[in-house]
């Protein structure tokens, strides 16, 4: 009895190990943002009749994972992981406009996945690639932003589904610190401009003004590699994201601020995260003789 126990408890045990070796991808955060981001997709697609959008997802997610992967071959990595690549241009797809030419689309993806590779220090991008990428054909070509991955064209009853695929993630990824500080500060902002009259900023509060900042703050603000992990920094990196966005709102309106900020704060925690380092090898302990 007393073997079989034993060989019971190492099978377990073996099981565990390949487990934690080979996840179930879909239970990993990645995974799951995947099945929320095509939930939202198929739902706007199906409820409003129109599929230009997922066109768009098609090709800007084609495009992402195919030059991820002909760079990943090129570099000569040992490990191919492509769902970030997948994520990045599923995210492209659900905030560039519908009516957006696929010559633009596809050029955003383009650029999303260069700047993940090119724009790094050590082996991590600097810039959230989806954000970097939409900026970049909104400067140069003044395309059109949708958000409709957020869903601004569905009746308000349908924003509760977005809130939980949104804490879903956040749960995932723990980033609550980062979520409740970016939102506090946005809206707490707004409120107290709008209470003051200093200017009119009733827009924020609406379709689809505050789709966009939900799908930002959930989907792209808690992208692991672009953001901290410790909940002070997490903090302190939703301040600047949230502070930037409403100053460049305030400046010069339109829909880019939110990227802005974004593109802001991960610039402003990749410099931080090089000043620690540098203080820390500056900081090493003197071994003294005895």
């Amino acid at each position: 009895m007393n073997n079989n126990n034993l060989k019971n408890q190492t099978r377990l045990t073996d099981d565990q190990k390949r487990k934690k070796k080979n996840p179930n991808f879909f239970g990993t955060p990645k995974g799951i943002l995947l099945n929320v981001l095509v939930g939202l997709a198929v739902i706007v697609s199906t409820a409003t009749a129109s599929y230009h959008g997922l066109v768009n997802i098609g090709i800007t997610a084609a495009a992402s994972t195919l030059l991820d992967y002909a760079i990943i071959r090129i570099q000569r990595r040992k490990q191919l992981v492509l769902s970030g690549a997948l994520l990045t241009g599923i995210i492209i797809g659900l905030i560039v406009s519908p009516a957006t030419s696929w010559p633009i689309v596809f050029l955003a993806a383009v650029i999303a996945i260069v700047s993940k590779h090119v724009l790094t220090i050590r082996k991590k991008p600097i810039f959230n690639p989806a954000a970097f990428g939409l900026l970049a054909v909104f400067l140069l070509f003044s395309t059109g932003e949708d958000w409709w991955g957020g869903l601004p064209d569905l009746p308000i009853w349908w924003l509760p589904l977005l809130l939980t695929g949104g804490y879903w993630i956040t749960f995932r990824v723990r980033k609550f610190p980062l979520t409740f500080t970016f939102l506090g500060i946005y809206f707490s902002v707004y409120l107290i401009i709008a209470l003051f009259g200093a200017a009119d900023v009733s827009d924020m509060f609406r379709v689809p003004f505050l789709n966009s900042v939900l799908f930002l703050t959930f989907f792209m603000l808690t992208d692991p590699p672009t953001s901290p992990a410790k909940p002070i920094e997490q903090i302190l990196f939703a301040i600047v994201a949230a502070g930037v966005s409403i100053w460049i709102n305030l400046m010069f309106g339109g829909l880019s601020f939110l990227l802005a900020g974004l593109l802001a704060a991960n610039l402003w925690h990749t410099v931080v995260s090089a000043i620690k380092r540098v203080l820390g090898k500056t900081r090493q302990p003197v071994i003294r003789s005895q």
